[in-house]
């Protein structure tokens, strides 16, 4: 993907992080409540809170997204991160990967978290690649999350 590009948060995105993030959630569960907030008001749910949401853009189609979303004692949750299933396994998600540790680092977070399911097999070996690991799930945020990862960085 040589014309792949990574952008921080724009207002003109909010309908492609609405809609592929719907289509991951949907081919396995049903959009939870959580879901349907930070999709539907990313701005005020994400970025307002000081996160961050990243876009992986190709020939001005939005083909990925990444959500950092920030939490007391300078941990921030990895969420929200997809990739169109017409672009998956081409290293898509481990450029995003990349971006969503360095805004980590560059904003003093010691450690990202993130909440997953079982189901997300390709996902958890891309986390276990960048070298988070499991520990105990202490989240309801989530109906569908099985396994909570952490990374200290």
């Amino acid at each position: 993907m040589n014309d792949l590009k990574i952008y921080s948060y724009k207002a003109i995105y909010n309908q492609s992080f609405y809609e592929l993030n719907k289509a991951w959630i949907e081919e396995f569960w049903e959009l939870e409540k959580s879901d349907i907030n930070d999709l539907l008001h990313p701005k005020e749910s994400i970025i307002d809170r000081g996160g961050e949401i990243f876009f992986a853009v190709t020939q001005d189609l939005v083909i990925g997204t990444a959500a950092m979303i920030p939490f007391p004692n300078n941990k921030i949750e990895l969420a929200k991160m997809t990739v169109h299933q017409n672009y998956r396994g081409k290293g898509v998600s481990k450029v995003l990967m990349n971006s969503c540790i360095s805004y980590a680092k560059k904003n003093n977070n010691k450690e990202i978290f993130l909440i997953s399911n079982s189901k997300l097999k390709e996902a958890r070996k891309l986390y276990e690649n960048f070298g988070f690991v499991e520990v105990p799930l202490d989240s309801k945020k989530y109906i569908r999350g099985d396994y909570k990862m952490n990374l200290i960085i």
